[in-house]
């Protein structure tokens, strides 16, 4: 199982590179050649991206968790049927919806600009249908990761990225606006759609509706009673990041939703590697039913995690200004303060997953919408209350509060649920802290030595890696057992971790 967790992580995290890489090569170009303006208007229109949180009722994760527990079977089979009628149901009503009150949200509610409206709705119309494939979609991938065959729909990812970001690209070379982007982005969608379903026919083989009308009541109330729990959630969810850009566009203006975009694209990069890391674990605690185990497996991923966070934090306090200075080039300071707040607290954020996945998938999903809400809630009211004098930077107020909230919350239900913490003692967090302001201090020093951003950019990474290890070998943070754990059958590995970290 060690490895099978492994080999997923391994591929999702090559996934997250893969779009890293793209995400960097496609926005200079994308503001380059239509405008900071009109990059804020993509910003806006993309918000609709997160229409499956009004649409797929949970019902991705139910799935999941219902095939992992079930294996290949008949009810399995039902719950696939099932799944997929009540997506399309959900999701074909309100996409036409949307559609026809196209000019109301476009206008009234995003801000658009009059002057570039016709060219909003073109891209609008065919992001609504590009996500409408990648819902249904979602079905025949939840089978996929139910049966630990993540690191499958990982390369059928990076495949659609080339596709997605490599059209995107094209069009803009090309000299096409943004109707031409939304075909992009549908046909990305498409070819993604084929390609999943029939590499998970190949996975699961021959589908069968037998026993599908004697038990199609029963399968639609398991799954609705367990989805609907996600679906608020994931709905409470909505109104984090897209209503931070709706609050921008109304408060401030649609440029300033470029920047706060650019730097949640940052984010996501950088969460994504983290999170691919932990996605194989949702399976895994689903059908794992010894909570001991499952208690382990939380309690150390998330310790763990820290020793990549601490490096990655410290990274991005350094290199964010003169990264943004070579990337963008122009509104440096703006975006790459932005990057620095919402990166470093999300990241400290993201070490809760594993706990967010033991609440899904252990009839605990009541309490992620909790969390989702405390986001929300404090996310929007902590901008209201600065917006007045600080302007832009309120957005920075709020999504820290908001992180710093859920985060709080999370270790709560960990506590009351896994009688754990993410740390065993108070020793743990000063060996942590003091590792990260050396490292940084060092990483600092050097930066007053060195004036060219590029050079900056190759050293501070391999300055920051060796201090790591040195800090980490020095004050005993990486035990001989946590090597051997998560080296798995590997001797190589347990041998080059040994002699790195192990005094």
């Amino acid at each position: 199982m060690k490895r099978i967790l492994a080999k997923n992580s391994i591929f999702g995290l090559g996934q997250a590179v893969i779009n890293l890489i793209f995400v960097f090569l496609v926005i200079p170009v994308f503001i380059k050649m239509l405008g900071s303006v009109t990059y804020g208007v993509f910003a806006l229109v993309m918000v609709v991206g997160n229409l499956n949180s009004f649409t797929n009722l949970g019902l991705t994760n139910a799935l999941v968790k219902f095939i992992a527990e079930q294996g290949r079977s008949e009810k399995s089979n039902i719950d696939i049927f099932v799944n997929l009628i009540l997506l399309i149901a959900a999701i074909l009503p309100l996409t036409l919806v949307f559609i026809y009150f196209n000019e109301f949200i476009l206008l009234d509610l995003l801000k658009i600009p009059l002057k570039v409206f016709d060219e909003a709705k073109g891209l609008f119309i065919l992001v609504l249908w590009a996500n409408f494939l990648l819902l249904i979609g979602q079905v025949f991938k939840a089978i996929l990761d139910a049966l630990q065959k993540v690191y499958v729909t990982s390369l059928v990812q990076i495949f659609y990225n080339f596709l997605y970001w490599g059209l995107i690209l094209t069009a803009l070379l090309l000299g096409f606006n943004l109707p031409a982007i939304g075909l992009a982005i549908f046909i990305a969608a498409l070819i993604w759609l084929v390609i999943t379903i029939i590499n998970a026919k190949k996975v699961w083989g021959k589908y069968s509706a037998a026993g599908f009308y004697n038990n199609y009541k029963n399968a639609t109330k398991k799954q609705l009673s367990y989805g609907l729990k996600i679906y608020a959630s994931g709905l409470i969810g909505f109104f984090y990041e897209p209503l931070s850009k709706i609050l921008i566009s109304n408060f401030i203006g649609v440029s300033e939703v470029g920047f706060y975009d650019i730097a949640l694209k940052l984010r996501s990069q950088i969460w994504g590697f983290i999170a691919q890391i932990f996605y194989p674990l949702f399976p895994f605690i689903s059908k794992e039913q010894d909570k001991s185990v499952i208690r382990k497996y939380v309690h150390d991923l998330e310790q763990k995690s820290f020793l990549i966070i601490v490096p990655i934090i410290v990274l991005v306090i350094l290199l964010m200004h003169p990264f943004i200075s070579i990337w963008i080039g122009k509104d440096v300071d703006i975006i790459s303060i932005t990057a620095i707040f919402i990166i470093s607290f999300h990241l400290i954020g993201s070490s809760v997953i594993p706990n967010y996945q033991f609440l899904m998938a252990k009839n605990l999903a009541q309490k992620t919408i909790i969390l989702q809400l405390s986001n929300v809630i404090f996310n929007g009211v902590f901008f209201l209350i600065t917006i007045q004098f600080l302007g832009y930077y309120a957005l920075i107020v709020g999504n820290v509060a908001a992180i710093v909230s859920s985060f709080i919350l999370s270790l709560y239900y960990q506590h009351k649920y896994l009688d754990s913490l993410i740390f065993d003692s108070s020793k743990q967090i000063i060996k942590l802290l003091i590792v990260g302001c050396i490292m940084f201090g060092i990483g600092f020093m050097t930066n007053t030595f060195i004036t060219s951003n590029l050079l900056r950019m190759v050293l501070d990474p391999m300055i920051v890696i060796i201090a790591a290890i040195f800090l980490y070998r020095s004050f005993n943070m990486i035990s001989l057992e946590d090597i051997k754990r998560y080296s798995g059958d590997s001797l190589n590995l347990s041998r080059l971790g040994i002699k790195l970290f192990v005094k």
